[in-house]
């Protein structure tokens, strides 16, 4: 348990002093709390980096030779293709599910942080250095662990310590780092791809990347909400102090607030599993959540940032354009949902708008390779292989400016306060394992099949085409709404209640 708040109102004698000092703080202390939160949001770049880099690295000549590979895709290329992208997204999904609850909670997330960054480095070692398939995979599945345990410690850490005005941004600067991660591996693979150790370049880097944020964790401290909880209450209000520019009075305030706030949780006790699953409203919140984070990666965004390189490759299509902007407009389209549109438009319009065009530019490219592609050598003309990659840029830009952050940030909205813990760990496990697993093994065997490119897109294109209908009537708005205003929007029991749920998201 947590000190009594009348313990911690004894210090309000030294706020006077506090506020003397405040004014002296320098540029460091003043923003001190923002510049650990960017430094945390760092780990990002892990996510993306290495769920990006393997496909550049696919089309290397000197990672096909080490891997006997042959220059052509091939059913049993396709295999291990999907086996080596598959390693990182099990190791992350196992991770990104167990961290929370053993690792995160228990532990805190600095301790976290730190093991997964170090798991991080050392998977990237592995691969950079791999002498052949198997320890590679092994290299993919460590560095998924790490993954996995950053994307839960990281946001987690970022949405206790930012202050309160700018959490929303700071947490959204996570977000970004996975796409601007994803555009760096392909600048790179793009730079290196035609030397001899290119490949072990951009795996190996993943070592420098994770020992430096090691290196930067030292001078992080841990959360005051875990300080909170672990009843560490006095040390937590000198965190939160440092962390609020010396303000002691604004950091007693806030402390008093998490401490009603874990009051409440404990009051409100954790629903067992059996409950999560027999209980209608519980189930009915963790199903459509679920379905969301599935759909997330099965619309194809996974196929573009994994096997871009070898659709492309398949359709004669070579250069930097194709190499890199696609991810660039990914990041753009992130940036303008996740810091301007979200909470002025709001989540539905966005999800239902997203998802709109998505299906629309992955038809249409996929249609254009269809037509334009030479039966003969696979090729396509140069007009037709624009309009594929400006489809592509379209259906990158429109995922990153809805699906993007908006499928994470809807989930954690709707959750109720019980359920929350287990029912994010469940959404977490089907975006990172099923949905990823299944699309990382279905695409490389699609592209290399006689559906090629072109039905791989019109494949994706109708899978979001068929989650248009499911946002239209199971998505309600949660923009500007509490969480006992959300909690009523998806209470409804049998047919006739989930038609009346319909109905009123259809208005």
């Amino acid at each position: 348990m947590w000190e009594p708040i009348a313990n911690l109102e004894e210090t309000e004698r030294q706020d006077k002093l506090s506020s003397a000092k405040q004014r002296e703080a320098g540029c460091w202390e003043k923003f001190y709390a923002v510049i650990i939160c960017a430094f945390v949001a760092s780990t990002g770049l892990f996510h993306g980096y290495d769920n990006g880099v393997v496909n550049g690295v696919f089309t290397m000549v000197s990672f096909r030779e080490m891997m006997g590979w042959p220059a052509t895709e091939s059913a049993s290329v396709a295999f291990w293709e999907g086996l080596t992208v598959n390693g990182f997204n099990l190791g992350a999904a196992v991770a990104a599910v167990l961290a929370g609850h053993l690792l995160v909670d228990r532990h805190g997330r600095h301790p976290a942080l730190l093991m997964g960054s170090l798991l991080f480095a050392l998977g990237g070692g592995l691969q950079g250095s791999a002498q052949n398939r198997a320890m590679l995979i092994v290299g993919r599945v460590v560095a998924g662990i790490g993954v996995g345990i950053t994307s839960s410690a990281g946001p987690a850490f970022i949405s206790e310590v930012a202050p309160e005005k700018i959490r929303g941004m700071l947490v959204g600067i996570y977000q970004n780092n996975v796409c601007l991660a994803i555009v760096a591996a392909a600048v790179l693979n793009y730079a290196v791809h035609d030397t001899a150790l290119g490949w072990r370049l951009s795996l190996g880097i993943q070592v420098a990347m994770g020992l430096l944020v090691v290196l930067g964790l030292f001078f992080v401290c841990e959360t005051p909400r875990f300080l909170e909880t672990a009843g560490r209450s006095s040390e937590a209000l000198a965190v939160l102090t440092r962390l609020r520019a010396g303000d002691r009075e604004a950091a007693l305030q806030e402390l008093k607030e998490v401490q009603v706030e874990l009051e409440s949780e404990r009051e409100a006790g954790e629903a067992t599993w059996s409950e999560v699953f027999t209980t209608p409203f519980f189930r009915h919140v963790v199903i459509i959540g679920c379905i969301i984070q599935f759909c997330q990666i099965m619309t194809g965004i996974n196929a573009i940032v994994s096997f871009s390189g070898t659709l492309f490759k398949s359709l004669g299509l070579h250069g930097i354009t194709f190499a890199i902007i696609p991810f660039v407009a990914f990041a753009a389209g992130n940036a303008v949902g996740s810091f301007v549109l979200v909470d002025r438009v709001g989540r539905r319009p966005l999800l239902l708008l997203g998802m709109v065009a998505m299906s629309a530019a992955m038809l249409v490219g996929g249609a254009v390779a269809l037509l334009a592609q030479d039966p003969e050598t696979g090729h396509i003309d140069k007009v037709s292989g624009y309009t594929i990659v400006s489809m592509i840029v379209m259906y990158m830009f429109s995922f990153g400016i809805s699906w993007g952050y908006g499928a994470w940030l809807y989930i954690s909205e709707i959750m109720p306060l019980r359920v929350r813990g287990k029912a994010v760990g469940l959404c977490t496990a089907m975006n990172w394992g099923p949905a990823n697993i299944l699309s990382a093994f279905v695409t490389p065997q699609m592209i290399s099949s006689p559906l090629g490119p072109g039905g791989t897109l019109i494949f994706f294109g109708c899978v979001c085409f068929v989650v248009i209908p499911f946002v239209a009537t199971c998505v309600p708005e949660t923009k500007g709404k509490t969480l006992e205003e959300i909690v009523p929007l998806f209470r409804f029991s049998g047919w006739r209640g989930f038609r009346a749920f319909a109905r009123a998201n259809l208005r």
